[in-house]
């Protein structure tokens, strides 16, 4: 009797969010979109449609040996075999790169008869693939409270539990989670300590939309980074149609309605697909801290965060931008295609990346401070008898770097002699 009560208090508890539970086994989550690792063998796996975010303890990886790109091109269809289903089966969802191994984690879902299937698939740069057993996995789970439901539906039949979860972001030891919510402040953003217990905190969320010329409660984060701005730990967050928004999360207490400060518009008529923050070389050949943020309709937009401080001391947009950017100053960068990125290591980003060729699916590195493959381009310098002049040196370097990095180091090219 006392082990029934027990098990009543545990199912209890979860069923509130106040704990988790660690299991070594178990079914699958309802879904599997957002991807997140907090150490060495830890991956988070956000449900979005069961509302809750799972933890599972990986088994020890070997440590990548050296700073390899991803070139596998057609990866949508190895993966599509490796499932045993249809290409056009599949939605991608997001890309995690393992801290020690450099291996790719890949969050997807196949489609068949009406019902979607959960998967994580891992890949090396060597270009094989495998299915991660995630009920073979120990895990602990995470259920949110007042998370969306499927009674709501946007263009008739999107539920709005597609949007329960839309990002995560793990800093010294706390797991940001970007969501939607039920209620009048549907926009929420949740702080959970890691390993789980009952201090989670939950913020509504309010913005300025420079181009709707409006304040919004609704409109949840769509991708999300947590980085230090000023000695401050502050929430980036970009949102549909393209306010970036900075967030200290000092103010994120539970139950608190907190203001973003807009610090740039984006574009109009576009989703951000990724934010991403790491360090990189700039111009002047020095290593800067950069965010980099991705979008369904337009270039990428890479930031430096000194200029994101800078915004973030001012007041912020408070008036209507309806067709121009504004805001903290931004350089385009040609990601067409790019889905979802993750910072790979010190040389690259890693990428899931739409072939606009072969319409398949892409796992491809980019290098950092360049931001686009030479491969994917026929030009002047493609052409046998072109010769580069000796002041050419320094872009014949670059250029023998990419071809090197996308795997085509047989047409490097040597300075020709006067």
């Amino acid at each position: 009797m006392k082990n029934i009560k027990l098990l009543n208090k545990l199912a209890a508890g979860l069923s509130l969010g106040l704990f988790s539970l660690t299991v070594n086994a178990g079914a699958l989550p309802v879904s599997a979109t957002v991807l997140e690792f907090a150490d060495d063998n830890t991956l988070f796996v956000a449900d979005s449609d069961g509302g809750q975010i799972l933890a599972y303890s990986l088994p020890k990886a070997k440590p990548a040996t050296a700073s390899t790109s991803f070139n596998l091109e057609g990866a949508g269809s190895q993966i599509a075999k490796l499932l045993g289903v249809d290409s056009l089966a599949i939605d991608y969802h997001d890309i995690a790169v393992h801290p020690v191994s450099k291996e790719a984690y890949i969050s997807l879902s196949t489609q068949s008869k009406g019902s979607r299937t959960p998967v994580v698939v891992r890949a090396n740069q060597a270009g094989e693939f495998a299915k991660v057993d995630l009920a073979s996995l120990p895990k602990t789970v995470k259920k949110l409270t007042a998370t969306a439901t499927d009674d709501v539906t946007f263009w008739r039949d999107i539920p709005a539990t597609t949007l329960g979860i839309t990002d995560l972001d793990y800093v010294n030891g706390t797991l940001y989670v970007s969501s939607l919510s039920t209620g009048e402040f549907a926009s929420t953003l949740r702080k959970l300590s890691y390993p789980f217990d009952d201090s989670s905190t939950s913020s509504n969320i309010e913005i300025y939309h420079t181009v709707h010329n409006q304040t919004e409660t609704r409109a949840p984060i769509r991708a999300m980074t947590v980085l230090e701005l000023d000695g401050v730990e502050t929430v980036v967050a970009a949102y549909t149609c393209t306010p970036l928004v900075t967030i200290p999360a000092s103010k994120l207490n539970d139950g608190a309605h907190v203001k973003g400060k807009t610090v740039a518009e984006l574009g109009y008529g576009n989703t951000p697909l990724d934010v991403i923050h790491f360090s990189a070389q700039n111009q002047q050949q020095q290593m800067e801290e950069f965010v980099l943020v991705l979008h369904k309709e337009r270039s990428a937009d890479l930031i430096r965060v000194a200029d994101l401080a800078a915004a973030n001391k001012q007041p912020g947009l408070s008036t209507p931008e309806m067709w121009a950017k504004a805001g903290v100053a931004t350089r385009p960068v040609p990601l067409a295609g790019v889905l979802q990125a993750a910072d790979q290591d010190a040389q690259f980003i890693a990428t899931l990346k739409r072939n606009l060729v072969t319409g398949d699916m892409d796992l491809v590195s980019f290098r950092k401070g360049a931001y686009f493959r030479l491969n994917d381009f026929i030009s002047e310098y493609n052409f046998s008898d072109y010769k580069y002049l000796p002041e050419q040196e320094m872009f014949r370097n670059f250029q023998n770097l990419l071809k090197t990095d996308a795997g085509y180091s047989d047409l490097v090219r040597q300075l020709e002699e006067k």
